[in-house]
């Protein structure tokens, strides 16, 4: 448990549940396959990089309602550090409904949760104390009483060194200064291709790269599903072609990949061994249905590499 890491905001819960098909459609009914209640989001980051050997911190909000108590009581089961998360005063808890179909699509229904602000204070200390490396949301731009919270602390973060990931998601809701805010602290940024025009104001390609890494982030990284990923510095590109696996869900994998990136970058391994070990943990992850408790184990990242013949040990 050398590594500490820390994840700032996105602590949700979400309620899943199997249905034969989508779309749903009114008035035709289907009978659930399961439902399954796991912590969401950050979540399945912080129990993937856990379960990989770092030692896992969260910190943000959660509600003083029942699912805001139960994710910090799985989060911690699982052996992450929640001392620092906080209970808002007559809050909720975001809260995700992701319905999941037989081909592994799925959909979600969210709701972010409501409370007093989390001010800045006393408390960023303690939470960065012995921490390598910060993990932000662009998520967490939509749970208002975290936003300033959160630049607060990137902003220190960066002065102290400590390197800032950041995962915009497909939904960001930033006002451009708290982007740039945020950017200019990144050391990596984590996102897929169609979230590259809702973080470089509509560029696209090769151009909205460019811009990327003009703004802040020394290294891009695309996900591309099945097909892997590339990572982008200033001076090269890297293809990592993923793995095919039989997909079941695909709900939580670029949060487990986005764990086992930030174990790579940090144990300092070529850049091409951490994209492939992040693609592995990927499609470990897809291979199982849910989040939360349903990322993958280390045994189960290691099964996809055996069977790909890719010698990486960790």
């Amino acid at each position: 448990m050398g590594l500490r890491v820390a994840s700032f905001g996105d602590l949700v819960m979400d309620v899943v549940a199997g249905v034969p098909r989508l779309p749903i459609e009114a008035a035709r009914d289907q009978l659930l396959d399961y439902i399954r209640i796991e912590p969401g989001g950050a979540g399945n980051f912080l129990i993937t990089g856990q379960r990989l050997g770092m030692s896992m911190c969260a910190g943000g909000a959660v509600g003083e309602d029942t699912f805001g108590y139960l994710v910090l009581q799985i989060l911690r089961e699982e052996g992450v550090d929640v001392s620092e998360v906080h209970h808002l005063p007559g809050g909720t808890t975001t809260t995700v409904f992701v319905l999941v179909d037989r081909l592994g699509e799925h959909v979600f229904l969210g709701r972010s949760g409501e409370g007093p602000e989390l001010l800045p204070g006393p408390w960023m200390e303690t939470f960065l104390k012995d921490v390598q490396a910060l993990q932000v949301w662009g998520y967490t731009f939509m749970e208002k009483p975290l936003v300033e919270s959160m630049l607060r602390l990137v902003e220190m973060a960066h002065q102290r060194g400590i390197p800032v990931f950041f995962d915009p998601g497909p939904q960001l809701q930033a006002t451009p200064e708290c982007l740039e805010r945020l950017l200019r602290c990144t050391r990596v940024i984590l996102l897929t291709e169609a979230e590259v025009p809702l973080v470089t104001g509509g560029c696209i390609g090769a151009e909205g790269i460019e811009r990327l890494l003009d703004r802040g982030p020394g290294l891009v990284v695309v996900k591309q599903g099945v097909k892997g990923c590339t990572v982008h510095t200033r001076t090269e590109t890297i293809v990592a072609p993923g793995f095919p696996v039989p997909l079941r869900d695909t709900t939580g994998a670029g949060d487990a990949f986005a764990a086992a990136f930030l174990y790579g970058y940090l144990h300092e391994w070529p850049l091409h061994q951490v994209a492939t070990f992040a693609n592995a943990t990927g499609a470990a992850k897809v291979q199982k249905i849910g989040s939360g408790r349903q990322v993958p184990t280390a045994d189960e990242v290691r099964r996809v590499l055996r069977d790909f013949r890719v010698d990486i040990d960790f």
